[in-house]
């Protein structure tokens, strides 16, 4: 039977569900994806961590300091993760963006993870000094590298329906 063509009018009752369920569909509440700021400056690195990320979040991408700000003041507060490279070309390196961002109250909270080929010691204390929140080091797993965003982003958004202020103490008092 062809949908439409019956006599019994089943036709019209299957075109008038599928029309229903169009119209709850359309009228669902969209809930934005969640955002992914990568500041890379290599455009193959970029294109890989695009194509890794894109089926769940929003990527975002700047090769740059200068870049990456812009990036943040036209996005402010809708970036849920930076993804930050340590070893970036120009007067600023991953290290030094991430100290700026960190200094700035809007996005103390913002979990950062540092993405670096150098995964000496020492790299690794600048960087979790400098306020990184995890590390992955390259070339890396898409599992490893996409666990710990969903682990990240989901710590840093706190329970359903709450925000955690990561700028105060863990009782809420500052202290």
């Amino acid at each position: 039977m062809s949908v439409g063509s019956s006599n019994t009018g089943n036709g019209r009752e299957i075109m008038k569900l599928e029309r229903d369920q169009l119209v709850v569909e359309l009228c669902r509440v969209k809930q934005p994806r969640l955002r992914v700021l990568v500041v890379e400056d290599e455009p193959d690195a970029q294109a890989l961590l695009r194509f890794i990320l894109e089926p769940k979040y929003e990527v975002i991408t700047a090769s740059s300091g200068e870049e990456m700000r812009r990036q943040l003041d036209a996005h402010s507060e809708h970036v849920s993760l930076v993804l930050m490279d340590l070893k970036l070309e120009g007067d600023e390196d991953g290290v030094t963006l991430t100290k700026h961002l960190r200094s700035e109250g809007r996005w103390k909270g913002i979990p950062i993870v540092a993405l670096t080929a150098c995964v000496t010691g020492d790299d690794l204390r600048r960087a979790v000094e400098a306020g990184c929140d995890d590390y992955v080091p390259k070339p890396f797993y898409r599992k490893q590298l996409t666990g710990l965003i969903e682990r990240l982003i989901d710590n840093s958004r706190g329970p359903i329906g709450s925000v955690v202020d990561t700028s105060r103490g863990t009782d809420g008092s500052g202290s």
